[in-house]
């Protein structure tokens, strides 16, 4: 018997025809999600491996520093040394007895980066190092010393902010004292009187901003470096990484900010959304100003690649691993889960200058940390989607009556209504216009004006 010889065989042969091949299309298509989901976790899982190596090394012993007396004049680090003295550094002229000048360059920190000092101490074999309550010094006193290795150093190795002025005036006072006539230690009255001319013209006190020189190509790495380690910062506001470095000297920022602007793009892993080249913003912030880069893309594949591959020489660089972590939690969206913003938290408030307030040797458990990265990653940053486009899709999927819960106590107590099926009615109940709040709020256990809390998990 033939299909044309049952009844309606026709309709039958062409429903199992068409089953058949559907069911092999879903084989097949299940076999290639597989294979993509195991291409992206074997990613994810190498790119983890790299970060949380970095981090684990902050638990590791400290290396003791050993007074040796080897000199070590690298051209990085002479780099870095100007770029840090631009920061951190000062040229002092001090006037004792009415007569007599002493020239003192000096640099002051909190005590916990002392080692820095010593670091620094023990690459140019001079100066001394000495605590003052919490902070610490390095100072260079000997005048033969500056002028035989300090001023050497500076006139090869240009500063680039207004301390470049300072450095000038403090050496024009010093070939003033190294030419005098009167060799004694109490100047003659014409070179004394000049020399406090250039003392009340100079740091605070400088008024004139001329013959101030500075071009993109003096910009180099290793200088940043030591300048990003004295008045740069790496830290998170919210759910958001940031680089920001702080500078009286806008000029400077203008010109940090062309030579960021050419740093190359280092994807980690293929398939990536490939960013725009970074864009710094320069703000101005009573006086002072801020460059500050923002956009999470950019974080990762242009600002952590360029400072991974230089060598910190301060503990500012235990604070650039505790913001690699993070900065790859928010990455993947990990931040969108408790446990991944309780995290994030946890890393905020120790780094910087909460650092020197805690011991984070007794905070971060790794293996809690190893079982949040070994869960599913929130956001396919293989998608070839900005973190912006995948932070916004969770937030609209996450906003929807999808499952998800928010708690809302007021002070303590749960309101009518909660738990709410998204942020958006939970907003509308206390009169939220935004749910930003709320996403910024939950599960921190901080209280937003005065009276709520937010969490995703009942506290009762």
């Amino acid at each position: 018997m033939i299909m044309r010889d049952v009844n309606n065989g026709w309709i039958i042969r062409y429903i199992h025809a068409n089953v058949a091949s559907f069911f092999f299309i879903c084989v097949y298509a299940q076999c290639y999600c597989n294979n993509l989901l195991i291409y992206f976790n074997k990613l994810c899982i190498k790119l983890y491996n790299e970060i949380i190596e970095d981090f684990i090394n902050i638990f590791k012993p400290l290396v003791k520093f050993k007074d040796n007396k080897d000199k070590i004049y690298t051209e990085n680090f002479l780099q870095w040394f100007v770029g840090f003295t631009d920061a951190e550094g000062s040229f002092i002229i001090n006037i004792k007895n009415n007569k007599e000048v002493h020239f003192v360059f000096k640099i002051t920190l909190h005590i916990e980066d002392i080692s820095v000092l010593y670091t620094i101490r023990n690459n140019l074999d001079i100066g001394i190092v000495s605590i003052e309550g919490k902070s610490c010094s390095f100072r260079v006193n000997s005048f033969q010393t500056i002028i035989n290795i300090l001023i050497p150093i500076f006139d090869k190795y240009l500063l680039l902010t207004h301390k470049q002025l300072n450095f000038k005036d403090w050496k024009k006072a010093i070939n003033l004292k190294f030419n005098s006539k009167k060799k004694s230690r109490s100047l003659d009255n014409i070179t004394f009187q000049k020399i406090i001319d250039i003392k009340n013209n100079m740091n605070n006190l400088r008024t004139n901003f001329d013959n101030y020189l500075i071009t993109e190509n003096m910009v180099s790495k290793y200088w940043l470096l030591g300048f990003v380690e004295g008045d740069g910062t790496f830290h998170f506001t919210n759910t958001s990484a940031i680089f920001g470095i702080s500078q009286k000297d806008k000029k400077i920022l203008e010109f940090i900010s062309k030579f960021i602007e050419n740093i190359n793009l280092s994807p980690i892993y293929d398939n990536l959304f490939i960013p725009n080249k970074p864009n710094c913003i320069i703000k101005n912030n009573k006086g002072s100003y801020q460059l500050v880069i923002t956009d999470i893309d950019v974080l990762f594949q242009f600002i952590y690649p360029f400072f991974k591959e230089l060598s910190f020489y301060s503990r500012k660089g235990i604070d650039f691993k505790i913001w690699g972590l993070g900065l790859f939690l928010i990455v993947c969206g990990y931040y969108c889960f408790p446990k991944g913003k309780e995290l994030l938290i946890k890393l905020s408030n120790n780094m910087n200058s909460k650092r020197y307030f805690s011991n984070i040797f007794d905070i971060f458990d790794i293996e809690e940390i190893e079982n949040l990265f070994n869960s599913n990653t929130p956001f396919d940053i293989f998608s070839g989607k900005s973190h912006f486009l995948l932070a916004k899709e969770f937030a609209l999927f996450k906003g929807s009556n999808k499952g998800f819960k928010l708690y809302i106590y007021k002070n303590g107590i749960q309101i009518k209504g909660s738990p709410f099926n998204s942020y958006r009615l939970g907003g509308k109940a206390i009169g939220l216009n935004s749910v930003s709040s709320i996403t910024n709020y939950i599960d921190t256990g901080k209280v937003y004006k005065d009276a709520y809390t937010f969490y995703s998990k009942s506290i009762i």
